[in-house]
């Protein structure tokens, strides 16, 4: 499994921190320099203004994404080549399990395609492998957050192909399995965490103005659809596993 840390040129200090984690945990990385807030709109097929306001309330900033870019490039990568790829934020702070949590998952991903080694709560969730000291769930209401995660070729290429076309910030398209079609893992405990250099944001002030009565007739309509379409998605998986995934 490759590790790729996203992470922006000029990012000395999150760049030496996860540096020197990684260093000390033995774990071969590469940074892939993130796309610039100045350079986003160049590196993604669409932005959909119109949808961003349905699912977030407000318009994206030029950091959001530049940030879901940084992702799809990276998916695009993984999607053309033959290796998994851990993908972390140069703000992850890694667990002292990290290492032996990363064979679990390492010995999982291509049978799962996504699973997050990063997730601030399993409250939702169904446990479906033991590994003794871990656990694999199947989120069933997947939390936000992309601070890390592994991802097979397979599942990179569907992330890709499904988000050419920015609807939402990047975290909350992962959390919709039910849009991409790829179900979302979790190793348990996680082996990732956020540093105290994550206090320090790159995405900018978000604001959300008032847009009146009729747009938030559709948003409220839009998160009924979102809701049924999770527990569809989640009705199958069920289903599918009862006769053996």
């Amino acid at each position: 499994m490759k590790i790729r840390v996203i992470s922006l040129s000029s990012s000395n200090r999150r760049r030496e921190s996860i540096r020197k984690q990684l260093d000390a945990q033995g774990a071969p990385f590469e940074f892939s320099d993130a796309v610039t807030a100045e350079d986003a709109l160049h590196h993604i097929h669409h932005y959909d203004e119109h949808e961003f306001l349905l699912n977030c309330g407000r318009a994206a900033t030029a950091a959001e994404i530049a940030c879901y870019a940084s992702h799809l490039a990276l998916w695009q990568h993984c999607g053309d080549g033959r290796d998994p790829y851990l993908i972390l934020e140069d703000d992850a702070e890694l667990d002292a399990s990290f290492m032996a949590g990363l064979l679990v998952v390492a010995s999982q991903i291509q049978r799962r395609g996504l699973i997050r080694v990063s997730i601030p709560a399993v409250d939702d969730s169904l446990r479906i492998d033991d590994f003794g000291r871990f656990d694999i769930r199947y989120c069933r209401r997947a939390p936000l957050l992309a601070l890390g995660y592994a991802v097979s070729p397979k599942a990179a290429a569907r992330l890709a192909s499904g988000g050419k076309i920015v609807e939402e910030p990047l975290d909350k398209y992962l959390q919709r399995f039910w849009r991409h079609g790829q179900p979302v893992y979790a190793i348990y405990p996680p082996i990732v965490r956020h540093a105290p250099v994550a206090a320090e944001s790159d995405i900018g002030v978000r604001h959300r103005p008032d847009y009146g009565f009729s747009t938030w007739v559709r948003r409220a309509a839009r998160k009924v659809e979102n809701t049924i379409a999770r527990k569809r998605f989640n009705l199958i998986y069920s289903f599918d596993l009862l006769q053996g995934d």
